[in-house]
């Protein structure tokens, strides 16, 4: 099958633990793939964008040839159309019908107003006057009861194949019988208005009141004439609109003046008679009770003010003779005569006291009688103390029961100015229905008077600024450029199909397509198999039945890559694994051993697939002495090892257990097999199920030292490749490589890739297959 090399924009990137590089996120392949000239930096790959093209130039060619021919064909075979237009200007004037500009007629210059007069133009009414003002019901362009017969009725008439009642019933215009002659008149009228419309073009101009007016006819005189008809005939129609417009609203308005009349005197009369009835007397805009609320309301302030600052001053005095301290901070302390004098002389027998104190002992009669005397003044001020707050309590409920009088005044207020409010509220309905009444009819009497004075000052809203002429040329079909964008659209619909088709392969193909998507290195390819392999060979044994054929090369080559890669550390042990299921893991196992097992290598390949065995199927022997058997200790090692008698490889055969595998092969037992086998082999290869499948592969990627990942070339979907190798990455496997299985190298070679792939199906002369 022919492929591309789907290159890619840079992707997402995840690190790989093994050897540092990146793979692309498994959401992101598809576009990848489709962009496959797009490179790394984002520059466009020219050469690989062009080989694409070129692979598909078919697709390109043949989609070009059709299309024009298709195009060509049908445009020589269409009518030719005329178009003639014209053009009418709105003049800027308002449309009111309370207004004097309403007489007028004038037509506001706004989208909505001029979208308004297209639809005129555009109308049914205006299209019949055209229709019968030009006789347009006698033209076969628009009765299509006058049209000559077509041309299968011609034929067939020509050739008598039906009878002609057969012919007459079968292709005349059926109508129905039971119309009468004016409903059958109506019908064809219809018909030609239907017909004008569909051909007649009406557009304003963008941000301008002019309105274009178009006609398509296969006639260009008769789209000449019938344009100018139309045009002519709105500026007509409009001219009738505003004549009878302006004998409606005259007499409209006369009769609305004396109902009008007769509802203001009305309302006016309820707004006096309610007021009487209700005594709602005003001062200067405002009721007496509303008057006195306002007054109570602030004196009820000024009362809750007094009160919360009196039970400041109380609260004060109470927390400072409660905690004992001193008292001449209070305003009321400071501002008592009494307590001033009891303070002096308080500091005076202090100070006597200080005086006797050195002069005498404790115990003095002097010094007993000096302190008799300051409790004696400690005394008076204290109980001059308590007066003050007797007296700060007994202003406290002074304010408290000035406060309660004055609310409950503005209660009582309150409630009588609550019932004047409901009063007021329908007093204040019937004053704007007597002021509304008021003012229409004043405006309708202003309207009147102007209706009257313009009745015979009318004009039309719009202006012929551009007349129709007889077109020269036919505007449909345009015969170049319909050839030439088809052309240009085939052209490009064939690249986007091309691109379609890439888009829909979603294989890998080539070993630099895999490095660039999946930032794995590639280990090469594996061709399949060429030709008819006869019953009695084996393909596994392929390799050595056929050692110079381009299979057997890429396996030495592969070998030979593996060689080189563990020259540090030598890779013993080799884990082979793949996305899904058939890509070729067991055969190019066998294969592997086989190379190496000729190089003097001793080889043993372990089929580690416990749910689908194959080695033994592949090999034709029983595998009645298996991995499980041997692992379970039930068998020795060497009675578990199969021995190829042709290839000289080792083999142990897996097989389906009940059990969970997964137990079995991250076992201890399994990983002392295998480091057993990497003492007594040289080359061990664990045939690995694939990773999608179950996750048998994350554990036997960690007990060798290099793990294959195959892909079989032009089938594995990109998806389930990199959803493989994220797996295997995230459980740090180290890899080396991704290896190309069922190579097709003939298709492979026509895509111009430069790989070995290239090689192996261009000089093919180089191997025996």
């Amino acid at each position: 099958m022919p492929t591309t090399d789907n290159r890619a924009d840079q992707p997402e990137k995840v690190d790989s633990p093994s050897d540092g590089r990146q793979h692309t996120s498994a959401g992101e392949t598809h576009e990848q793939g489709f962009w496959s000239f797009l490179q790394d930096d984002g520059e466009i790959d020219l050469r690989d964008l062009l080989r694409t093209l070129w692979r598909q130039k078919a697709i390109i060619i043949g989609t070009f040839f059709i299309s024009v021919l298709i195009a060509g064909v049908t445009v020589f075979q269409l009518t030719p159309l005329y178009t003639a237009d014209a053009a009418l200007m709105i003049d800027a004037r308002k449309t009111k019908i309370v207004d004097v500009e309403a007489v007028l007629s004038g037509i506001s210059t706004d989208a909505g107003a001029i979208l308004a007069e297209v639809e005129i133009l555009r109308s049914r009414t205006l299209a019949e006057t055209v229709v019968t003002n030009l006789g347009l019901i006698n033209d076969p362009e628009f009765n299509g009861r006058l049209q000559p017969d077509g041309f299968w009725t011609t034929f067939m008439k020509a050739n008598q194949i039906f009878p002609d009642e057969f012919l007459a019933n079968f292709f005349a215009k059926k109508e129905s019988l039971d119309l009468s002659p004016e409903q059958a008149k109506r019908k064809v009228m219809a018909g030609a208005v239907k017909s004008l419309l569909s051909n007649l073009s009406v557009a304003p101009i963008r941000r301008s009141p002019v309105i274009q007016v178009k006609f398509v006819s296969n006639n260009p005189k008769k789209a000449a004439l019938i344009t100018n008809t139309v045009t002519q005939l709105y500026l007509r129609d409009q001219l009738e609109a505003k004549f009878e417009a302006t004998q409606r609203a005259t007499r409209f308005l006369n009769d609305k003046l004396g109902d009008l009349l007769t509802k203001v005197r009305a309302a006016e009369s309820n707004v006096d008679v309610y007021r009487r009835a209700k005594g709602l007397i005003e001062r200067k805009g405002v009721s007496v009770d509303g008057q006195q609320m306002a007054e109570l309301n602030s004196k009820v302030v000024l009362a809750q003010a007094d009160r919360a600052e009196a039970e400041a001053r109380l609260m004060q005095v109470k927390r400072l003779v409660n905690s004992g301290s001193n008292f001449d901070s209070i305003a009321e302390v400071l501002s008592s005569p009494l307590i001033q004098s009891l303070r002096r002389q308080e500091s005076l027998v202090l100070r006597k006291a200080s005086e006797l104190t050195t002069e005498y002992g404790e115990r003095h009669p002097k010094m007993i009688n000096i302190r008799a005397e300051y409790r004696d003044l400690r005394a008076k001020i204290e109980a001059e103390v308590r007066k003050i707050t007797k007296g700060l309590e007994n202003q406290v409920e002074i304010s408290r029961v000035r406060e309660g009088t004055l609310r409950a005044a503005l209660t009582v207020i309150q409630q009588r100015v609550v019932g004047q409010n409901r009063d007021e509220i329908k007093l204040r309905e019937y004053e704007r229905e007597a002021t509304a009444a008021r003012a229409i009819y004043s405006t309708y009497l202003n309207r009147f008077n102007e209706t009257s004075q313009q009745s015979d000052t009318q004009s039309a809203d719009a202006r012929i600024i551009s007349k129709a002429e007889i077109p020269e040329s036919p505007t449909f079909p345009k015969k170049r450029l319909i050839l030439l964008l088809v052309g240009v659209g085939s052209i490009f619909l064939g690249i986007v199909l091309v691109f379609v088709l890439e888009r829909l392969d979603n294989g890998f193909r080539t070993s630099e397509q895999i490095e660039r998507l999946t930032r794995v290195p590639s280990m090469g390819m594996v061709p399949i198999i060429r030709g008819f392999i006869k019953r009695t060979e084996r393909v596994d044994h392929y390799v050595f039945d056929q050692p110079t054929s381009s299979v057997s090369e890429s396996i030495r080559s592969l070998k030979t890559s593996l060689t080189l890669a563990g020259l540090d550390d030598p890779i013993k042990v080799l884990c082979i694994t793949s996305s899904v299921p058939s890509e070729g893991k067991s055969t190019v196992a066998s294969w592997l051993a086989q190379v190496g097992a000729l190089s003097g290598q001793r080889a043993l390949i372990v089929d580690c697939d416990l749910r689908r065995p194959k080695l033994h199927v592949n090999v034709n022997a029983s595998n009645e002495k298996n991995l499980v058997e041997f692992l379970a200790g039930n068998i020795t090692l060497e009675e578990s090892v199969y021995v190829d008698e042709i290839t000289g490889v080792h083999m142990i055969f897996g097989v389906q257990t009940t059990g969970n595998p997964l137990d079995i092969l991250q076992s201890a037992t399994m990983k002392n097999f295998v480091d057993a086998a990497r003492q007594h082999y040289d080359f061990v290869i664990l045939d690995s199920p694939p990773i999608l499948a179950v996750s048998d592969a994350k554990i036997l990627s960690h007990l060798a030292d290099r793990t294959i990942y195959l892909v079989k070339w032009n089938a594995t979907p990109r998806e389930a490749v990199l959803s493989g190798l994220k797996q295997l990455l995230d459980a740090k496997v180290k890899f080396a490589g991704i290896l190309l299985s069922m190579v097709n190298v003939k298709k492979h070679a026509r895509y111009g890739y430069g790989d070995q792939g290239y090689y192996y199906g261009r000089y093919k002369e180089y191997y025996t297959d």
